[in-house]
């Protein structure tokens, strides 16, 4: 039985009652339990079930054992360690038994004793037994409680203490506890002889002679009677006589007279000189005025209390009334004697009657009830030695100092020299023990003092007292250095009270002074108080204080007068809690800061707010450090850092190398940011290393900086330059003694990168004339070296601590999306790669490719979602700032510059911003940011915002791709809105492009999809119902897959979870993918979904799922698909349509299409959604205008603008119907036409407009491997391609002249509403893009319907350059109204066969060709659009619309049969008859020519022409030169040539004939006559042409002889007109 679980005393002793009767006789077992209640009577149970039931067994019998001897002599005292082997019993602790005569004051001296030796006690059972011994004290009986009287009492005494186990120890402790035991007994032995002394004393009172009054002989009796009177512990008495000898008076002690502890322990030598006493000693002793001495001993109490006990020595007089000896009572007052009145006391009364009479107060005013409540709370012991007149003095000054914080301290010295009494006085908010140590050693130390100790005594006064009495040497004439331990206690409790609110009155002044005071003066730890004076106290509290009212950092920069430069200190101060030492060490390291120590201080109000101090020590890593130079440098950057506004990284180091200020150690780590951007390879370290080991040459770059931006410096372009000239030299002067290659590198490219820079925004203050929390720089790219491709024409780089991004633009004129990138390292090249299809994309919008990216850089935990947006729309805002920062305002009065901005640029006030990944909802933001500018473009700035197009609600995006999507079908002979057809989709119906594409067609029937999330598969689809079912889907607020109403699923289907471990195939789904297995992971059944066999696959969702067979899934940058990508020639789709982005891979679509399929890419199929914000962003700034002039209301505008969706769709899929119809006509003879493909990617490339590496396009080799193989470019190929020329096409028109042209305003109205054509055509004649606008018009025109390679053949062959070209291009379509037959014949979509369109189209193009170039060979240096309209265009439409009556017979007769064909295809027969003599047409500006030289009638003319044609057999010479086919540029050049040279022959042939003829009704004869003349020659001609009739494939050279020998007809026939009128 180990523990007991006992609810009473009664319990636990008959648990002892059983276990003794096991162990021991009934009757011994009966007594031992009887002791064992008596002994533990007092003790709590608690204590005695504390222990092993088996240890309070042990314990009992051992007691019980200790109990049975005792002799009279004796006092057992016992000191061991009980174990259970050698006494049955065990405890942790040390026991010590004792017995002995129930005596007083035994348990408080022994505890003296143990505590003396510093031993502590763990518990102490004391009881006192009624014992009955016999002679030899072996103990008879115990009795109970009734008194016996043959008993004596004996105290048993039990202690358990510190346990010790060295025996000497143990043995030593016994002997003192003997020792202290033998005093107690003589001191309560003698205490009846000692108080009969007192009687004694009594009646020699009464026969004193000496000089003392009835009446203070009467004080003194009842003095000496008071002290019997339980009011004073005798422990000795002694007594002394003065003797005489020959060598004085001497002191000595009266033989035998020692009683109490005197007889063990007298401090007192036996005879002491009288002269080797002090003098007040000395006086004190023989003074015969007074009858006692009241002192201290100088030996500290072993019995009852530890105190030093006081002497009270009455004198003894002889006859003449002179003091002969002394009598000395050894005691301790009792407690009775401190809660007695002073007044009621003997002795005292009268002194304190003197002291409230002799101070001049009334007992009944406040001053004396003050005075007298001292007097009363007066140390007693103090007051029986203190002297009346010291007394008085002492207490009016308590009196006085009181009700004052201040602190005090009055001092006096005791009769015998041996004791200082020391009352000292301090506010209770201040003091403590820390305080009361401290003044304790500075008494020890000023007062040579052997020991000291102490009584605290509070009041209701503000305070303590504290009475200290101090044992010193006896010395002659002790001076008591009062004041200077005053000042230096003062010193030590002031400084942080007094001293404290000093410092504070100064620095602040009182009132301010005393309210830092009040709140804050007992706040600090005394670990702040022992470390720091007042008077920093004092301005520290000017930092607690903000701390604590902004509720954050504040920090304080200081070096100790006693440490070296290198050395310095840095206090932080923070509210509510300590800072985590793991959040400020690394800011420390990377400043160059080793820290050495730190001490944290929590300081509290009254209130309980805390503000922590932190106080860090810290050494320079770089040596000596001036303090007042990098101080505010040093704060300033800190709390930057802090604040997360400065980045925490080794660029600032700079601060302590270089005593740079965080803003220009942030403009070098902006620098250092985006040479990481752009690839640069060393390290962020590395070049922040770099900068610090070349101090110079970093302060010249910063120089170099200001010099080049700083609006505050700048004074004109040419002290500029040569300034930043200056600088370069002795830039470049440094780098010769770089030695590190990689070094050198690094300030070279910091060199070269701010020689780059055009703007920034560094010198630009905040609305508060703060710097900016951001860096913005703009840069012109083709100047920094070795720049990743391709190279943008402008780039602007914004940097924080909170955001990086990059803004790229391809031209002045330029919009794209700004994208949340989450790629931290390499945002820029992911950038770079989506303006590269940004720029192909814009190609058929007034902008070229321009995208930004942004990385947010403090992004909290993406678990707390709207935290985690709103960092991201705060960064966002920042990098929007920081682009408008820099860029040019457009106003009234023109431009305006941003302010602060040193330009190195041309104006340039065009910019836009769109949504892209991660700013769908963006917009709204970036246009109150535009308003908050006060930029031009206002809600232009961003489009798709709340007063924008809708995109999803339009379904512009999807519906562009779905043109894409007809086209395909349109050409294979599929209506899709007609005929049904299956397709497979990427995405889900709640998507934007998804959704919308997929309610294009009620025929669609979708058979499988997928998202990231599900699988749905339906085999079977009804067309009809599902369509219904996903239009349900779509217009839910939020759709999944799993919403499909899954009875609609045909059998064999369903939706399935991407995150199951397999999916079970049905066989339904096994016929559909052609696949064999039962169950299939999701991965590997989406890869059969999108390998199945349908007619098209929608991509309408996020990834990349299709790559080409060479490429890697890590080439493909999107591993989250790598498990499910295919190849491209896997796909067994018929088409392609992608409304998303980056579904495929270039080479995908390559792959792909090389094996059949039909597809364009994502930037041509989904370019709606750009093309459409453009043409609100158009809109805006025209009607944003209109607003602007009063025209109309903002609401107006917006009602406006929402009127017209409509119109803008209906414009937006024009350019994408008109863009892949493009890329189809360019398809159908791209082999043929391979080598004019060929030179013009040549062309861009050598003018470093194309990489075709980049662009995935083929090399030379690879075309001329397709040559062989009878294939040209597939449609992803032509895509590129197309966007490349328009965008370049777009930009060359822009630089040139031809925009500028009055006539072309109509090319505005083609971009614009018609009915803000007719509501606002004055102010689109002044619209701010109006040039931009119309180049961009006439460059997609012209492409879409000329040609991909139209210009390049054109200046190829003619030399013109694209303007020339393209003012050519807009006379001859203008001239023959192409536009008109252009549309009607896109009108018969799926009226005719896609073929025969294409057909008709290129008839058309042709015939374009013929004229431009005619134009340009005729016509170049007076093309003009007015003028060769009026010429050209009535004629060219008299002869189009009656062309049959025009042409010659056989020309007729093939008209006739062409005719035929295409009413029998279904063209109307106006239009059949245009397009049936397209190949004549040609012809008819030459015949006009031809008119304007013979004056001759129009129709005459023609006939003519088409006669001589007819005759000469020239209609087929032309086709066989148009059969030709080049097999190089040059072969094709001749042919061109061919061409050119038949038309003007043919041209002069008419023209000689009809002047021979010299009138209309002539013309036949002339004919005649004319053949006839010529007759050998056009034999010739026939036979030639007979021979070329017969060659299979004849050459080109047969071709140039025969046109020799025409061109010798014609000239032959002009002759023949100057030999017959002198004139041609």
């Amino acid at each position: 039985m180990n523990a007991l679980t006992i609810a009473s005393k009664d319990q636990f002793f008959e648990q002892l009652a059983e276990a003794f009767a096991d162990k021991l006789a009934k009757t011994e077992a009966r007594k031992v339990v009887e002791f064992a209640k008596q002994h533990y009577a007092h003790s709590p149970l608690e204590e005695l079930v504390s222990r092993r039931f088996s240890d309070t067994y042990g314990a009992v019998l051992a007691a019980w054992q200790f109990l049975q001897k005792r002799s009279a002599e004796e006092t057992p005292v016992t000191v061991f360690n009980p174990d259970l082997e050698s006494d049955g019993w065990q405890s942790t602790h040390s026991v010590i038994f004792i017995l002995h005569p129930n005596i007083p004051f035994l348990i408080d001296s022994l505890r003296m004793a143990i505590n003396r030796r510093e031993i502590g006690t763990h518990s102490i059972q004391h009881s006192i037994l009624q014992v009955e011994r016999d002679g030899n004290g072996k103990l008879k009986k115990l009795h109970s409680a009734k008194k016996s009287s043959a008993a004596s009492y004996e105290a048993l005494i039990v202690l358990e203490i510190d346990r010790h186990s060295d025996p000497a120890d143990l043995r030593g402790l016994e002997e003192t506890l003997q020792s202290v035991l033998h005093e107690v007994r003589i001191a309560v032995d003698d205490f009846p002889i000692v108080k009969d002394k007192v009687s004694e004393i009594l009646g020699e009172l009464d026969a004193t002679t000496a000089g003392i009054s009835e009446e203070d002989k009467e004080e003194a009796r009842a003095f000496l009677g008071w002290l019997t009177e339980d009011h004073f512990t005798f422990l000795g008495y002694d007594e002394y006589d003065f003797v005489k000898d020959k060598q004085g008076m001497a002191v000595r002690r009266v033989e035998n007279s020692e009683l109490g502890i005197f007889r063990v322990n007298n401090e007192r030598p036996d005879k002491v000189r009288l002269n080797e006493l002090p003098q007040r000693t000395r006086h004190e002793m023989t003074r015969t005025d007074d009858i006692f001495i009241f002192a201290k001993s100088a030996q500290r109490s072993r019995v009852h209390r530890p105190a030093y006990p006081d002497y009270i020595a009455v004198k003894k007089f002889n006859s003449k009334g002179e003091v002969v000896g002394e009598r000395r009572f050894l005691g301790l007052y009792t407690a009775r004697v401190y809660n007695e009145r002073p007044d009621e006391i003997p002795l005292l009364r009268r002194k304190f009657q003197t002291v409230m009479k002799r101070s001049g107060f009334m007992r009944t005013d406040y001053a004396g009830k003050e005075l007298e409540q001292i007097l009363t709370l007066y140390p007693r012991d103090e007051l029986f030695q203190i002297e009346t007149e010291e007394l008085l003095r002492v207490a009016k000054s308590i009196l006085y100092i009181q009700e004052r914080r201040r602190i005090e301290m009055f001092m006096r010295e005791d009769v015998y020299g041996q004791f200082v009494t020391c009352l000292a006085f301090f506010p209770r908010d201040i003091y403590n023990t820390e305080l009361r140590l401290k003044v304790e050693q500075v008494l020890l130390e000023r007062l040579e003092a052997e020991d000291i100790e102490f009584v605290t005594h509070f009041s209701e006064s503000p305070l303590a007292r504290v009475q200290f009495t101090i044992r010193v040497p006896q010395v002659e004439n002790r001076q008591l250095p009062l004041a200077e331990i005053r000042d230096r206690v003062i010193e030590l409790a002031q400084s942080w009270s007094e001293g404290l609110a000093e410092a504070l009155h100064e620095a602040y002044g009182e009132e301010r002074g005393n309210e830092f005071y009040r709140v804050w003066a007992a706040g600090f730890p005394a670990s702040y108080t022992e470390m720091f004076s007042p008077r920093r106290a004092a301005i520290d509290l000017d930092h607690i204080t903000k701390a604590a009212s902004a509720d954050d950092l504040a920090m304080s920069f200081y070096r100790a007068l006693e440490e070296d430069d290198s050395t310095l200190h840095f206090k932080l101060f923070y509210p509510d809690e300590p800072l985590p030492l793991s959040d400020v060490m690394p800011i420390f390291d990377n400043l160059g800061f080793r820290v050495i120590g730190e001490h944290p201080f929590e300081v509290i109000d009254r209130t309980g707010k805390t503000v922590w101090i932190h106080d860090f020590t810290l050494q320079a890593h770089s040596g000596g450090v001036d303090i007042h130079r990098i101080r505010p440098i040093f704060e300033e950057l800190f709390r930057r850092v802090w604040h997360t506004e400065a980045e925490n990284d080794a660029f600032n180091r700079l601060l302590l190398s270089s005593y740079m200020s965080w803003r220009q150690i942030a403009l070098l780590r902006t620098y250092a940011r985006y040479m990481r951007q752009i690839r640069f390879s060393n390290s962020q370290t590395f070049i922040s290393n770099t900068l610090v080991n070349h101090e110079n040459l970093t302060r010249i770059l910063l120089e170099y900086f200001e010099i080049r931006f700083n609006p505050d410096r700048y004074k004109s372009p040419g002290k500029s330059e040569a300034a930043q000239k200056k600088l370069e030299i002795e830039f470049n002067a440094g780098l010769e003694e770089v030695e590190n290659l990689s070094e050198d590198r690094v300030l070279r490219l910091y060199l070269e990168l701010m020689q780059a820079t055009l703007r920034t925004n560094y010198y630009q203050p905040d609305a508060e004339g703060q710097p900016k929390p951001y860096i913005s720089v703009k840069f012109d790219p083709t100047r920094i070296p070795d720049m990743p491709l391709p190279m943008p024409m402008f780039e602007i780089f914004v940097y924080s601590p909170r955001v990086e991004g990059v803004h790229l633009r391809g031209g002045k004129v330029a919009r794209g999306g700004l994208r949340w990138s989450d790629r931290f390292e390499d945002y820029r090249t992911e950038i770079l790669g989506l303006v590269k299809a940004q720029q192909v994309k814009n190609a058929v919008i007034v902008p070229v490719g321009a995208k930004g990216g942004f990385v947010a850089k403090q992004l909290p935990d993406p678990s707390d979602r709207e935290a985690f947006q709103a960092e991201g729309i705060a960064a966002y805002k920042t990098f929007i700032r920081g682009l408008l920062d820099i860029t040019d305002n457009l106003v009234d009065a023109g431009i305006q510059p941003p302010e602060r901005v040193i330009r190195h640029d041309e104006d340039d006030h065009y910019l836009v911003v769109a949504a892209d990944k991660g700013t769908a909802t963006f917009s709204d933001i970036a246009n109150g940011l535009a308003a908050e500018y006060g930029f031009w473009m206002g809600d232009a700035f961003a489009s798709g915002g709340s007063n924008g197009y809708d995109h999803k609600k339009m379904g512009i995006t999807a519906r562009g791709a779905w043109v894409s999507v007809e086209r395909h079908f349109r050409e294979m002979g599929i209506n899709p809105a007609e005929d049904e057809f299956t397709a497979i989709g990427i995405g889900d119906m709640g998507g934007d492009v998804f959704g919308n594409g997929l309610l294009c067609s009620e025929k669609t029937r979708l058979v499988a999809a997928f998202n990231h999330i599900h699988i749905f598969i339906d085999p079977e689809p009804d067309a009809a119902k599902s369509y219904k079912e996903r239009k349900r889907l779509f217009e839910m607020p939020r759709s999944a897959w799993t919403d499909y109403d899954t009875k609609l699923i045909s059998k064999g289907g369903g939706v399935f979870s991407r995150n199951a471990k397999s999916i079970p195939v049905s066989p339904e789904m096994k016929k559909l993918l052609g696949i064999n297995a039962d169950r299939m992971p999701p991965n590997m059944l989406i890869s059969h979904i999108l390998k199945s066999e349908v007619d098209l696959l929608w991509v309408g969702g996020i990834g990349t799922y299709v790559k080409g067979a060479e490429e890697t899934h890590a080439d493909v940058g999107d591993k989250a698909n790598d498990g499910l990508r295919v190849n491209g020639k896997d796909l067994r789709c018929k088409v392609v349509g992608e409304g998303g982005n980056l579904g495929f891979t270039q080479l995908g679509r390559i792959e792909y299409a090389l094996k059949g399929g039909r597809l364009n890419t994502d930037f041509i199929d989904n370019s709606g959604g750009v093309d459409c914000s453009d043409h609100e962003v158009n809109m805006k700034i025209l009607l944003n205008r209109a607003v602007a002039m009063g025209d109309l209301t903002a609401k107006q505008r917006n009602v406006m603008l929402e009127e017209m969706t409509d119109d803008v769709s209906a414009l937006v899929l024009k350019n994408n119907y008109r863009q892949t119809q493009a890329i189809s006509i360019a398809s159908a003879d791209t082999a043929p036409r391979l080598e004019e493909y060929r030179r013009l990617m040549n062309t861009l490339e050598s003018e470093g407009k194309l990489n075709r590496g980049l662009e995935f396009l083929p090399d030379d080799d690879a075309l001329a491997e397709r040559k062989l193989a009878k294939k040209g470019l597939t449609r992803p190929e032509l895509s590129v391609l197309i966007s490349y020329v328009k965008g370049d096409l777009k930009q060359t028109l822009i630089a040139s002249t031809l925009p500028d042209d009055p006539l072309l305003a109509g090319e505005m109205y083609k971009v614009f509403p018609k009915e803000l054509n007719k509501k606002f055509s004055k102010e689109l004649g002044e619209h701010q893009l109006r040039r931009e606008i119309i180049a961009t018009q006439i460059a997609n025109d012209m492409v879409n319907h000329m040609g991909i390679t139209f210009v390049e053949r054109l200046n190829q062959s003619t030399g013109a350059d694209a303007a020339s070209i393209a003012l050519a291009w807009i006379i001859a379509r203008d001239v023959f109204r192409i536009d008109n037959w252009w549309d009607r014949i896109e009108a018969l979509d799926y009226h005719v066969p896609a073929k025969l369109q294409m057909e008709l189209m290129q008839d058309l193009m042709r015939l374009m060709r013929r004229a431009v170039r005619w134009l340009l060979r005729n016509r170049r240096a007076e093309l003009n659009i007015q003028s060769h309209m009026e010429r050209f265009a009535d004629s060219v439409w008299a002869i189009t619309s009656s062309l049959p009556d025009y042409l010659g017979d056989q020309a007729r007769s093939n008209w006739e049969q062409r005719h035929t064909y295409l009413e029998e295809s279904g063209l109307p027969k106006d239009l059949a008859s245009v397009l049936a003599g397209t190949g004549y047409l040609y012809s008819s500006l030459g015949i006009i020519e031809s008119q304007e030289a013979t004056g001759l009638p129009l129709k005459t003319v023609a006939n003519l022409y088409y006669d001589l044609g007819d005759r000469l057999d020239l209609t087929w010479f032309a086709n066989s030169i148009a059969a030709l086919t080049p097999n190089s540029h040059w072969q094709a050049l001749a042919r061109e040539s061919f061409r050119e040279d038949l038309d003007w022959q043919q041209r002069a042939l008419t023209t000689g004939v009809l002047r021979l003829a010299g009138k209309a009704g002539k013309v036949p004869e002339s004919v005649e006559a004319w053949e006839q003349k010529h007759q050998h020659m056009i034999e010739r001609w026939s036979a030639m042409l007979a021979e070329l009739k017969s060659v299979r494939e004849p050459e080109y050279a047969m071709f140039s002889v025969a046109l020799r020998e025409l061109l010798d007809l014609a000239q032959s026939t002009m002759h023949q007109n100057t030999d017959s009128d002198g004139s041609i």
